[in-house]
């Protein structure tokens, strides 16, 4: 049988998603940064970032939408 999470749950999640993006888009500056200082190629990390970026911002939204649901719920 699935289990069923709670608002709270869900919320704690999204949270996790967030955290996780963000050191992955961390990460993935700092790669960009080495790769310049040794005048390397960025266009591929470079394309990577702005999807890291796309998916951080919909990681926030999410956590955002819940956070609101359960300030209206108190």
């Amino acid at each position: 049988m699935a289990r069923r999470l709670t608002l709270k749950q869900h919320f704690e999640d999204a949270e996790l998603r967030v955290q996780r993006a963000q050191r992955r888009l961390d990460r993935q500056r700092e790669a960009i940064a080495a790769l310049e200082r040794a005048d390397r190629d960025t266009t591929k990390a470079k394309r990577y970032l702005r999807i890291f970026e796309k998916a951080l911002a919909i990681h926030v939204a999410d956590r955002d939408r819940l956070a609101k649901r359960l300030a209206d719920r108190n």
